[in-house]
């Protein structure tokens, strides 16, 4: 059963599939010419170990635009989330794009997915924007060490949890605190209209709850499950988000105004399973 939290979340994404499908920060038609949706975050870290037949996992996959790029890789892929809406969009782009018979999608919140899929993977895959969504991240740690295979990799590009705490109204001279680093499992509420690939976008479900996580409370857990860390990177650059202290750079991706390399705006982690 869904608690309070989870039903708001899921209305917000539910409504907001059509507006990002629609949308130039996604580029649906870029992709459907062969354009990669990754970063080249992922693709530097991750793509080297993606090869013909490899298994991979994507937790929180949204309408599985990232998924299907790494079924174009070689992959094969199971991309899963909790939007109807988004899987339903996931699977009709497989099958648009050719990719039906690499790609499978699975509506599930992350934290009951062993409920719904079974098997292992080689690669277990999330990234930008998914810890937020998350009250707690000991039973995603469990979903992660479930399906992974002995010797497998965990990859995670996400917003840097600094980056979370900064107020709206900070200048790139002034980043000010506006939200607290240690959430103790109580959720920040928003009520924003629109959605930070339109955010001018007409919609109704705009309230959302959302967790910050700091490095600690997403990498003890996984530690403790048998998976070791393998690297932790922090990078000056992001992408996907609005604040109006970001700039877009020549390479496509958001920097701090007149101060590109001063302030950690995003991270990436790998980690294998040993046992």
């Amino acid at each position: 059963m869904l608690d309070d939290y989870l039903k708001a979340n899921l209305a917000n994404w539910d409504e907001r599939v059509g507006v990002h499908v629609g949308s130039d920060l996604y580029d649906v038609d870029g992709f459907r010419s062969g354009r990669s949706s990754l970063t080249r975050v992922e693709q530097d870290e991750l793509g080297p170990l993606v090869h013909e037949g490899t298994s991979l996992l994507h937790l929180q996959c949204h309408f599985g635009l990232d998924t299907l790029t790494w079924a174009r890789a070689g992959a094969v892929v199971t991309g899963a989330d909790f939007s109807g809406a988004a899987i339903a969009q996931a699977r009709a782009l497989a099958d648009e794009v050719g990719l039906s018979a690499r790609a499978t999608f699975v509506q599930s919140d992350v934290t009951s997915l062993a409920d719904v899929l079974e098997g292992r993977f080689d690669v277990v895959f999330t990234s930008w924007g998914v810890l937020i969504w998350l009250q707690d991240l000991e039973p995603w740690a469990d979903v992660v060490a479930h399906f992974l295979k002995p010797g497998g990799t965990f990859y995670l590009a996400e917003f840097h949890p600094n980056v979370l705490t900064l107020a709206e109204d900070s200048t790139p001279d002034r980043l000010r605190v506006g939200y607290p680093y240690f959430q103790h499992g109580e959720p920040l509420r928003f009520d924003e209209p629109g959605t930070y690939a339109d955010p001018g976008a007409r919609t109704r479900n705009n309230v959302t709850y959302e967790w910050v996580h700091g490095f600690a409370e997403t990498i003890d857990p996984l530690l403790r499950r048998g998976l070791r860390l393998d690297f932790l990177h922090e990078f000056p650059f992001t992408h996907g988000l609005s604040f109006p202290f970001l700039e877009k750079c020549e390479d496509g991706l958001l920097r701090v105004k007149g101060h590109h390399d001063d302030f950690p705006l995003s991270f990436s982690l790998k980690m294998t399973r040993e046992t």
